[in-house]
């Protein structure tokens, strides 16, 4: 019998003929969030977590966690006037601020009133007057960024522009290019529209369009101003490019969708990384149809790269860590520490930022000018010497595909079945999980969870770019059961191993990894002892219908396309293998302005949760009246997270609070 009393959620009798199999779906009706029958139930199931947490606890948890925070660094940094300009991600919220020589922030950055309350997520100035700003906003709830171009002396906005991926500003002509792209979840049609506007006459122009499918366009420009690289992606992993210069001529790169990530254009000839024609990555140039090889393919996986000093360079994956390496003779550039990630962050007159950090490493920016990589900014001095990193290999529980997780742990820490365990992984859309000092989701610091004697584990699971195309491929569509395989066959190598025990066992993920999360606990329920589930995806049907489904279905498949699909959907639909049996303690978080992962698919699945577990455990549900595909912003964030972090902690004690207490 449940400990726990949720509000009754009625169902409907909805039932659904797909391919001749007739599929029920009671909770159909949390669909319309706009309903005022579904606004109840989510006021009823927030007051039912409200009332799950001790006041006091959770006032003693924000201030903990305010209190140890890691100090924010700037991203996409440029220069700006007589100094810099950075986005920076504080409590949940991301904001533009001016930086001085040392890039740090001294002051938010001006903004007209309409964009008050908005999250900014990157500015970058135009070439011909640094007083107008391009920068990508989010309104709440729309399905995709716009694009706003402003005035900071006058704090005017000149123009918005709706459904961006992408911008850049080209130095060359002083327009700043971008890309608008429209889908339909009827059709399942979506295309893209290349633009270019010029702040000089306020005129907005069609440069590239591109009739057949496709999810997203991206744009590059190059470094010495003479192009814009139009990249009009078909999937997560493919494209077509186009090269347009500042006449305003388009010459397609390729005819077939290819794997090539931009790096610059030299002498006329466009430089990529292709993972195309050589499945770790080479670095080719592109001069119309022909194709010369500047760096051949190693055993490293090659990821993205930069230009500094007329010298290209290269960040390339080992074993899931980073390295830096010169393209011109394939050597390496030492970094901070041999198991890292390191990102291009942003660019100053001297050489390129790069962000770096580590599981042990706090964040730190990097200024690499070709010569000598410097530190220039660090966001904690913390060290942490009483730890070690270690990186394994499991068998996948279904076909033994040695599956790469890293391991952090304070040395003295022994594999006796006692150790607080924290799983995090993602697996999908051809992005590669590499090693974070803070846990992005829960907030969650690695390096402090192993010193008070916990275990971190990282799993590298297929579906990502970690190990290239194939690795990504064995992911996704037909393939994608192998990502909780992956996930399950580490877990088991952590219990066989005798590092800690189901009850100690703790899995958190978020989007893609909420639907991982999701799976995960209804495929093998009795395997966790807690489960943070943050905007999961849930119901694998349905998707489709969603805004962004004419995206997704290129990485998880479309189960309108036939039978033999939406089975396959269907084997692993979290939503719909929801049963009558025990389930561990799970916390399931979304957002009512997701403009991602609609708030049904948490809704359903607490739902159905809530009704069938059997266990004493609680089945939580916390819906953020203003949260987007996150955690909330500004004191929504810090309750959130010290939700996620209390949950975890009366979990890994086995002494959930009850609800006779209160």
């Amino acid at each position: 019998m449940a400990k726990y009393t949720y509000p009754h959620c009625p169902e409907c009798d909805t039932v659904e003929d797909w391919f001749g199999i007739r599929l029920p779906d009671p909770y159909a009706w949390l669909r319309d969030g706009k309903d005022p029958r579904v606004l109840d139930f989510v006021a009823r199931e927030n007051a039912c977590t409200d009332a799950f947490f001790p006041a006091e606890d959770l006032r003693a948890m924000i201030a903990e966690l305010k209190a140890r925070a890691v100090k924010p660094l700037p991203t996409g940094i440029t220069p700006w006037k007589d100094g810099y300009i950075g986005t920076m991600r504080e409590n949940g919220d991301y904001r533009l601020y001016r930086l001085d020589a040392g890039f740090r922030a001294t002051e938010e950055l001006p903004r007209a009133e309409e964009l008050n309350g908005l999250p900014l997520f990157r500015a970058e100035a135009c070439p011909a007057d640094p007083d107008i700003l391009a920068m990508m906003i989010q309104y709440p709830g729309a399905a995709r960024p716009c694009l706003a171009v402003c005035r900071v002396s006058t704090r005017e906005v000149l123009r918005v522009f709706p459904s961006l991926f992408s911008f850049c500003w080209c130095s060359g002509d002083g327009c700043v290019y971008y890309s608008s792209t429209q889908s339909d979840p009827v059709t399942q049609q979506s295309h893209s529209v290349f633009f270019k506007y010029d702040p000089a006459t306020d005129s907005s122009t069609t440069v590239y369009e591109d009739d057949s499918y496709c999810i997203f366009g991206e744009v590059h420009a190059s470094r010495d101003g003479r192009f814009v690289l139009a990249e009009v992606c078909l999937d997560y992993a493919h494209a077509r490019w186009v090269a347009i210069d500042n006449n305003g001529s388009c010459t397609l790169l390729n005819t077939q969708p290819v794997e090539w990530h931009y790096l610059d254009s030299v002498d006329g000839k466009h430089c990529f990384i292709t993972l195309s024609e050589a499945e770790r990555g080479a670095v080719i140039a592109v001069c119309g149809r022909e194709r010369t090889t500047i760096l051949p393919e190693s055993a490293l996986v090659l990821c993205e790269g930069f230009s500094v000093a007329g010298q290209l360079y290269v960040i390339a994956m080992e074993d899931v860590s980073s390295r830096l390496i010169r393209v011109s003779d394939g050597s390496r550039i030492p970094l901070p520490s041999p198991h890292g990630a390191l990102s291009c962050t942003g660019r100053t007159d001297a050489g390129v930022l790069l962000a770096f950090e580590s599981f042990v490493d706090a964040p730190r920016i990097l200024l690499f000018t070709g010569d000598t990589l410097s530190p220039v900014l660090l966001s904690d001095d913390t060290t942490h010497p009483d730890l070690v990193v270690e990186q394994h290999f499991a068998p996948s529980a279904q076909d033994n595909t040695p599956i790469p997780y890293y391991l952090v742990r304070r040395k003295d820490v022994q594999p006796d079945g006692t150790n607080p365990t924290f799983m995090h992984a993602y697996g999908g859309y051809n992005v590669g999980l590499t090693p974070q000092y803070t846990e992005a989701i829960s907030g969650l610091q690695v390096a402090r969870w192993a010193e008070n004697g916990g275990i971190y584990i990282q799993c590298t699971l297929r579906g990502g770019s970690e190990y290239g195309p194939r690795w990504h491929e064995d992911g996704m569509m037909m393939n994608k059961r192998h990502c909780y395989e992956d996930f399950i066959g580490v877990a088991q190598e952590i219990l066989r191993q005798g590092w800690t025990r189901p009850e100690k066992l703790a899995i958190c993920g978020c989007s893609n990894g909420g639907l991982l999360m999701s799976a995960l606990v209804t495929m093998r329920p009795e395997l966790w002892g807690c489960v943070l589930d943050s905007v999961p995806h849930t119901d694998m049907i349905h998707f489709v219908e969603d805004d962004r489904g004419p995206m997704y279905i290129t990485e998880y498949g479309n189960p309108r396309e036939s039978r033999e699909m939406f089975e396959y959907l269907l084997s692993y639909s979290p939503y719909h293998h929801v049963q009558e049996r025990a389930y561990p303690p799970v916390y399931i978080q979304t957002g009512e302005l997701d403009n991602n992962v609609p708030p049904y698919h948490g809704k359903k699945f607490a739902a159905r949760m809530q009704k069938a577990n059997r266990s004493e455990n609680p089945i939580l549900l916390r819906v953020l009246a203003e949260g987007s595909h996150d955690r909330g912003k500004g004191e929504v964030y810090w309750q959130t997270i010290a939700e996620m972090h209390l949950f975890l902690k009366y979990a890994m004690a086995g002494k959930m609070p009850s609800p006779d207490s209160k």
